[in-house]
């Protein structure tokens, strides 16, 4: 399955910046209450809860844009967060570009600019 193999990739796992975004670290960055991390996504997907790559996609998204809103811009943890999203989008951009067109989503759509 595509969608598994883009949360196994190396650098999503434990590359430089990888390392921290998976269930095993959840308390690695914040003592804020982590509600989605990189090892629910996977948990969510291996139990078919998502309806289509766009739904996986959003979550996934959703972890790296997190990470950005609590933390700022100096943090690193704020960097890693944005390599990271920038990474997922250049392995999702193929997956995406095979679905129907009225399904695609242009790439940073939901990122904000986060202080």
């Amino acid at each position: 399955m595509q969608l598994l193999a883009l949360l196994r990739d190396t650098r999503m796992k434990t590359g430089q910046y990888g390392w921290g975004w998976h269930s095993e670290n959840k308390s690695t960055f914040t003592d804020k209450p982590i509600l989605l991390d990189l090892g629910l996504v996977k948990l969510n997907l291996s139990k078919n809860m998502y309806s289509s790559p766009l739904d996986f996609a959003s979550d996934v998204r959703l972890v790296f844009e997190n990470a950005m809103l609590y933390n700022p811009k100096t943090d690193e943890v704020h960097g890693m967060a944005h390599q990271l999203l920038s990474y997922f989008e250049m392995l999702f951009r193929p997956i995406q570009a095979k679905l129907p067109t009225n399904q695609r989503v242009n790439e940073f759509s939901a990122v904000y600019e986060f202080d």
